[in-house]
């Protein structure tokens, strides 16, 4: 037995040459099958043969019922829902100046009164 590996080409065309042999035999026994025209010098006597008219017959095919089935629909979801609040807000009255302020605003480089002048 050889160790060799057949080549998938060897395959196809074996596959092949079986396929067609398988048809020139089936073919050859449908032809070997066929009724021939009675021949004259046939000194048989025909036999002929007669079979009871077709009955036509009912077929009932009985089948479980078909699994039901599940429709998913996926809504979107819900918007957002937003509140309104009435908020009321009352602010103290300011408290009554008096004395001298606190603050002097912003301080500044340059000394109050100093001006600088080049020429």
């Amino acid at each position: 037995m050889s160790k060799t590996v057949p080549t998938w080409g060897a395959v196809v065309v074996t596959g092949l040459a079986g396929f067609a042999m398988g048809l020139l035999v089936s073919a050859l026994l449908v032809a070997g099958n066929t009724p021939r025209p009675a021949d004259s010098s046939n000194t048989t006597p025909s036999v002929t043969s007669t079979s009871p008219p077709a009955v036509p017959v009912t077929v009932t095919v009985t089948s479980p019922a078909p699994p039901p089935v599940t429709v998913t629909t996926q809504l979107p979801p819900n918007p957002p829902s937003t509140t309104t609040a009435t908020v009321s807000v009352t602010q103290p009255p300011p408290a009554p100046i008096s004395g001298p302020p606190t603050s002097l605003g912003p301080s500044s480089a340059f000394m109050p009164g100093y001006i600088s002048s080049r020429s």
